[in-house]
C-alpha cells in the first residue's frame, strides 16, 4: 500500500458555506419580526446537507428538509451552478439521497413521482425522470448506516438497499401473534410502531436500461453502506454478523461479487467499522474505524478515526491516530493519495 495522507477539512468552498447559511434565513427572518421565537416557528426552519460535488465540479446538489408541521419532515434536491451561481430545486417532488452517475450525465436518488416511490433517475439537468424500483424500508435501527445507493462505473447498474420479510415474519403477523424480537427505540411512524417490523435489509441491482431488477444478498442480517468497485466487479458493504446482532452491536466490512453473490469478509474485529469507500484504482479501502469492542447501537463509544486497508483486508493500518477527534467518512481524492475526512472539534464540524 502507498503512503496516504489524511486531510482534515478546514476550509470549505464559499459556494457551500453560501447554501449552509441560505438554510437559516428564514429563521433570522422570523426571529426579527419582534415577537420573539415561537415554538410554532421551528416549522419554517429548513436544513441544508447532503452536499454531492459533480464530477466535472460545474454543480452542486444538495438537500433541503423542511418540516411543515405534525409528522415526518420532508426533503427536496436542490442544485447549485457554480457557474452562474444560481440554485433551483431539480425536481419538481420530494426526493433524497441524490448520486451522480460516474460521467455526470445521470442522477439517482429515492423519491416520489404520481403514485410512485422508490428508486429513480433523471438526467443532469432534472428532465427525464424515470422509475427505477421500488424501494421498502425497515423500522429496525441502523446506527450510522453510508450510503444506500451506489453506481457501476459503466453507469449501465444501480445497486441500492432495499428490504424483505425476515424469518420471524409469518409468526409476528400470525395468529396468535409470536413476539421474538425487541424494538430498540422505535422511529418509523414518529414512534407509533412498537413492534419490529423483522425485515432484513439486503443489496438489489437494477439495469438502468431495461429496469431489471435483481435481489444480490439474502439471509437473516442487515447489509447496507455500499460502495461499487471501480472495476464494477464487488460491491462494498457493512453487516453485523454477530451471532445474536440483537444484543451485540458489531459493524464488520464485507465485499460481495456484483456477479454471482459470492461475499468475501474483509474484517473480523471486536470492533465497529463503517462507510468503506474504494480507492479510485480499486486497491485500497478506507473508512471509519473505532478500536475498543464497547460499543452499541444508541452511540459510538469512542471517536470514530480514518483507516485504510488493502482490498484483501490485509494491512490495516490507523492514519487517522494523529488527530484526536471524531473523524467523519473518507472522501478519496481524485489521485488516490489524499483522503479527506471532517473532524470534530469542541462542538464543531
Amino acid at each position: 500500500m502507498s503512503k496516504l495522507v489524511c486531510y482534515a477539512i478546514a476550509t470549505v468552498c464559499p459556494s457551500v458555506v453560501g447554501l449552509i447559511i441560505s438554510g437559516f434565513v428564514s429563521a433570522s427572518a422570523v426571529y426579527g419580526q419582534g415577537m420573539g421565537f415561537q415554538s410554532t416557528d421551528l416549522h419554517q426552519l429548513k436544513s441544508v446537507g447532503d452536499i454531492q460535488m459533480s464530477p466535472n465540479e460545474d454543480v452542486i446538489l444538495y438537500s433541503v428538509t423542511t418540516r411543515l408541521g405534525n409528522g415526518r419532515p420532508s426533503s427536496e434536491i436542490w442544485a447549485h451552478d457554480l457557474r452562474t451561481g444560481s440554485d433551483q430545486p431539480l425536481l419538481s417532488g420530494s426526493g433524497s439521497g441524490a448520486r451522480w452517475s460516474k460521467d455526470g450525465s445521470r442522477i439517482a436518488y429515492f423519491g416520489q413521482l404520481g403514485d410512485r416511490s422508490g428508486l429513480f433517475t433523471v438526467d443532469s439537468d432534472g428532465s427525464n425522470p424515470t422509475f427505477l424500483a421500488e424501494v421498502q424500508g425497515t423500522n429496525h435501527p441502523l446506527p450510522s448506516s453510508g450510503e444506500r445507493l451506489t453506481w457501476s462505473s459503466d453507469g449501465s447498474e444501480i445497486a441500492f438497499i432495499s428490504t424483505t420479510p425476515g424469518p420471524e415474519s409469518a409468526e409476528a403477523n400470525g395468529d396468535p401473534v409470536v413476539i421474538t424480537r425487541y424494538l430498540y427505540k422505535p422511529t418509523a411512524s414518529e414512534g407509533l410502531t412498537k413492534f419490529n417490523d423483522n425485515r432484513r435489509a439486503h443489496i438489489f441491482i437494477v439495469d438502468v436500461e431495461t429496469r431489471a431488477v435483481r435481489q444480490l444478498t439474502d439471509g437473516p442480517y442487515y447489509e447496507h453502506s455500499v460502495d461499487w468497485s471501480p472495476a464494477s466487479d464487488e460491491i462494498l458493504f457493512v453487516s453485523n454478523r454477530a451471532p445474536n446482532p440483537d444484543q451485540v452491536f458489531n459493524y464488520d466490512i464485507f465485499a460481495v461479487s456484483a456477479t454471482d453473490g459470492a461475499i468475501r469478509q474483509l474484517t473480523q474485529t471486536e470492533n465497529a467499522e463503517y462507510r468503506p469507500r474504494w480507492s479510485p484504482d480499486g486497491q485500497s479501502i478506507a473508512y471509519q474505524g473505532t478500536r475498543r469492542g464497547l460499543t452499541s447501537s444508541e452511540t459510538t463509544m469512542e471517536d470514530t478515526h480514518l483507516w485504510v486497508m488493502d482490498r484483501s483486508g490485509l494491512n490495516r493500518q490507523e492514519i487517522g491516530a494523529d488527530i484526536d477527534n471524531r473523524q467523519g467518512p473518507p472522501h478519496w481524492s481524485t489521485t488516490g493519495r489524499a483522503i479527506y475526512v471532517t473532524v470534530q472539534e469542541r462542538g464543531a464540524v
